[in-house]
């Protein structure tokens, strides 16, 4: 990245004067999504850059979640030959999964793993 206050931002991979834009989705930190971040965005590879005041935006913001975060813990129980552990009522009606209703369950490294509904 290079920058020149009076000229803007250019992309560090192709020399491309990058705009300033928002991205509706973006994955700052695993397993924390942020929605409407302000970034750099190079037109031509998509190259994404953010400005030191924008990453403490997104840490500050990050933050926040962790803060409101909630969780549940429970117990692994056996159905045949799987393992199951139980989706509570208040998150099941927060993420307004339903009975029947299909989930993606995705490994995070060795750490756990993520349901996320599918449409």
């Amino acid at each position: 990245m290079v920058e020149n206050e009076e000229e803007g931002i250019f992309c560090a991979k192709c020399n491309v004067k990058m705009k300033l834009g928002v991205i509706p989705k973006y994955d700052y930190e695993e397993g924390y999504t942020l929605h409407n971040v302000k970034a750099y965005k190079c037109q031509k590879c998509n190259n994404v850059f953010f400005t030191e005041e924008q990453a403490h935006e997104m840490e500050a913001r990050t933050s926040e979640l962790k803060e409101r975060e909630f969780g549940f813990e429970r117990k692994v129980a056996v159905s045949g030959k799987s393992l199951i552990v139980g989706i509570p009522v208040e998150l099941a009606e927060h993420l307004h999964i339903k009975k029947g209703q299909k989930v993606k369950i995705v490994p995070i490294a060795k750490e756990g793993f993520m349901i996320r509904k599918t449409n």
